[in-house]
């Protein structure tokens, strides 16, 4: 009679099993960084983004990074300051909440894009699907418009980047400047560049710490602007650059070294299909909220750990 029922029994306590671990799964965290002249917090710009995440998956923890004390000096922070160091106390803030700790997704808008790359490929973070809209990932050949609530900070950083983005007392200090790739002096940028040049493996001597951590993604998805008047060229935003010495053709990622040698692992992520490209119709930052819920939420943001 036990024999007859123990298939029975072992059918109940498999699908026990199922419901349990479905009932404990917790939607994963997501993590925001914002752009240029934003702060973590608007409630028009990211403070809206992180309301419509949390109201379509209802109970997910979204985590906005802000660096410095407040506001202010994030905004601050997003034109003057040494990007690698902003990468290090992002990491340090990101490894200390445990709401974090099983992993999460990442979302970076402009050159908050690029930065949350760094951070994967230099901090080794449970990150599961890496979304990007309008990162300048092969740089910018010219200053991005500026927009910050304190117009001063607009003319500073004109000022600073007429004096040459690669110089000392420039190239330190002033965050535009650190993702500057001229297509008229690579040699320079190669050289003098502190940030991209390196989380780009553009440098004779290759980082394998950054390819083996941006593989460990899920997903790194690119989204570009189409008609992106703000960021030159747009296609950086897909791994996209000038060619040598010219501001009109542009090599687009799969014609570049960083893809053909496979410097950081874009090549094989897109051999299993983990490398996606979009558009957005628009210009630099210009989404609704429909296509942040139907293209980014749904398709990335609502998973489990």
């Amino acid at each position: 009679f036990f024999c007859k029922l123990q298939p029975s029994i072992m059918l109940r306590v498999v699908l026990l099993s199922c419901l349990l671990s479905v009932s404990l799964a917790a939607i994963r965290p997501t993590v925001l960084w914002h752009g240029m002249g934003d702060t973590c917090c608007l409630p028009f710009s990211m403070g809206a983004v992180k309301k419509e995440i949390e109201k379509a998956l209802p109970g997910v923890y979204v985590y906005s990074i802000m660096l410095g004390k407040n506001q202010e000096a994030d905004q601050l922070e997003g034109f003057f300051g040494n990007v690698n160091n902003q990468i290090d106390g992002v990491c340090a803030q990101l490894r200390a909440d445990p709401q974090l700790a099983q992993g999460f997704n990442a979302v970076g808008f402009s050159q908050g894009g690029q930065f949350l790359r760094g951070m994967v490929e230099r901090c080794g973070l449970p990150v599961y699907n890496l979304i990007t809209f309008g990162g300048q990932h092969m740089g910018v050949s010219e200053f991005p418009h500026c927009m910050a609530t304190n117009a001063t900070i607009c003319e500073d950083i004109a000022k600073l980047l007429t004096l040459g983005a690669y110089a000392d007392g420039v190239r330190d200090v002033q965050v535009q400047a650190q993702y500057f790739r001229s297509s008229y002096n690579y040699s320079a940028y190669v050289d003098r560049n502190i940030f991209l040049a390196d989380i780009n493996n553009e440098r004779p001597t290759k980082n394998a710490t950054y390819k083996a951590n941006l593989l460990t993604l899920n997903k790194l998805v690119l989204i570009r602007f189409a008609l992106d008047t703000e960021v030159i060229p747009r296609d950086s935003e897909l791994f996209g650059a000038f060619a040598p010495g010219a501001m009109s053709e542009v090599i687009p990622m799969r014609q570049q070294a960083i893809y053909t040698e496979d410097w950081i692992g874009l090549k094989e992520l897109d051999q299993r299909q983990a490398l996606i490209e979009k558009d957005c119709q628009g210009d630099h930052m210009q989404f609704t909220m429909t296509y942040l819920h139907d293209e980014v939420i749904v398709p990335y943001l609502n998973n489990t750990v």
